[in-house]
């Protein structure tokens, strides 16, 4: 039994990984130990260290995996500005409520008087600002080089009211 055939060239133990033959998926039962003695299956080592893998349950995987060479997705940093995690969004918006209650004070409300203001009204209306990619709150937050992020959020009345209370509350 030929257990190198489909290999094109010589295995590095921190580059393959075993993947389905028909698929070409990862495989299932691929492990860091399982790929290092499928590595180890191929090139022959069956003396010292390499006695110490699984070098059993190796030859079995091969018989319907392959080793590939893998190389991991690199994380892409989000561009300054542009945070992506839900904490950094969170933070974000507790920030951006005294400027986003300025411009609600300024373009918003208009000539109304201050009791026809209230919390409720203020996060219904930033909801639907952020709904409609045009509205003027969207623009003002693409233009704006730190709350770049918040243009277009889909979030709640309860998401919002917990930025006003921590905002209030630290």
């Amino acid at each position: 039994m030929r257990l190198n055939v489909g290999m094109k060239e010589k295995p590095r133990d921190d580059k393959f990984r075993l993947t389905n033959k028909r698929t070409g998926k990862l495989a299932s039962a691929s492990t860091w130990l399982k790929d290092l003695a499928a590595c180890a299956v191929l090139k022959g080592d069956n003396q010292g260290i390499p006695t110490l893998l699984p070098l059993s349950d190796a030859a079995k995987l091969l018989i319907h995996n392959e080793l590939k060479k893998f190389t991991p997705h690199e994380a892409t940093s989000p561009k300054p500005g542009i945070e992506s995690s839900h904490a950094q969004i969170r933070a974000l918006a507790c920030l951006a409520m005294p400027e986003i209650a300025d411009f609600y004070l300024k373009n918003a409300i208009g000539d109304r008087s201050s009791t026809q203001i209230n919390e409720k009204g203020f996060r219904h209306w930033i909801i639907g600002e952020l709904a409609n990619p045009l509205s003027s709150l969207n623009k003002f937050l693409r233009t704006h080089p730190n709350f770049s992020a918040l243009a277009e959020l889909n979030r709640r009345d309860n998401w919002w009211l917990d930025r006003q209370k921590r905002r209030v509350n630290p």
